[in-house]
């Protein structure tokens, strides 16, 4: 199927706006968008472009791959919007089969808790999802892929093996691969964890263009963390017993600060520690605690420690004795 002139003044403006026209080619665009067909034609193209950029960061990835070295040294406008553009006139030539199997989910659910796990959960390929507190996903099933989306919280899975439609696990700025796998992702105070419970899973790091870039293959007893904000990742071993203990009501630390088990005891208790200083938000703790009993956490930091924790409603404030 070829493309009408309107749609190809359409992309071809698509295009070149990502690299900002000049003055005179914005004025022809002024005119040019005047029309009604004009406009209609183009505010059509530009959603579809975007829609595709929105869904399928790894369809462009693909295309990335593909294209040589030099030839990218070559490129005169962004590689992102030149694969927007590619998946557009794909689009067009293939039809609607291609969009169904990239792009279209075949199923589709969300789940949000907030004061009770959702436990259990059975997709229909026959993994299972166990979610914690105050935790939010959406689960995409295309044809060719399973993605998920963990926006907050923790979250366990066990995946049924499928050569043909990788299972995927998007954080904000994390791409989890699953090759396999029992594992946990924890994804909240913009850090993403994962911890590998049985087999092989891949972590990369996804940059503002799309592309990705491998940080890690985890193995059994292994944990990954990458800070989002400060843009950097651990890896280190786990006691296989700590991973999603939070399904037995359990919390592990391991030389954690205050100010971090603080933040996932808030997730649990609803209750806000805050700090005197920087120095006791800073101070380390280990252990095994329950979830369901946070004052046995507060009298053990004064056991501990030589200050003092006051509660009032639902702050806890931690100062000098």
């Amino acid at each position: 199927m070829k493309l009408n002139n309107i749609e190809q003044q359409a992309n071809s403006y698509l295009i070149r706006q990502k690299e900002k026209l000049s003055p005179d080619e914005q004025k022809e665009f002024e005119t040019w968008i005047k029309d009604e067909n004009h406009k209609k034609v183009y505010d059509e193209n530009r959603k579809l472009i975007d829609d595709f950029l929105d869904l399928d960061e790894d369809f462009i990835k693909e295309l990335e791959d593909e294209i040589s070295v030099n030839t990218k040294k070559r490129l005169t406008f962004s590689f992102k919007y030149l694969a927007a553009s590619v998946v557009f006139l794909c689009f067009i030539a293939f039809g609607g089969y291609e969009v169904n199997r990239n792009f279209i989910p075949n199923f589709t659910q969300n789940f949000v808790s907030v004061d009770e796990k959702v436990l259990n959960i059975k997709l229909p390929d026959s993994s299972t999802i166990d979610l914690d507190k105050n935790s939010q996903i959406k689960i995409s099933y295309y044809d060719t892929k399973r993605v998920i989306d963990l926006e907050d919280g923790n979250a366990m899975f066990s995946v049924t093996k499928d050569e043909n439609r990788p299972f995927l696990i998007k954080t904000k700025d994390t791409l989890i691969e699953v090759l396999g796998t029992k594992f946990e992702v924890i994804n909240y105070d913009n850090k993403t964890k994962i911890n590998v419970l049985e087999g092989l899973v891949q972590v990369s790091y996804i940059s503002n263009f799309f592309k990705t870039q491998t940080l890690a293959k985890l193995e059994k007893s292994q944990s990954f963390t990458l800070d989002n904000e400060e843009k950097n990742f651990t890896q280190t071993q786990i006691n296989i017993n700590e991973i999603a203990s939070w399904k037995d009501d359990e919390i592990y630390f391991n030389k954690t600060s205050l100010k971090d088990a603080s933040l996932i005891f808030e997730r649990y208790s609803n209750i806000k520690m805050e700090f005197e200083n920087d120095k006791f938000s800073q101070l380390k703790i280990s252990g095994k605690f329950s979830t369901l009993h946070y004052d046995s956490f507060l009298k053990s930091i004064e056991m501990i420690y030589p200050i003092k924790v006051e509660k009032s409603g639902n702050v806890v404030r931690v100062g000098k004795k």
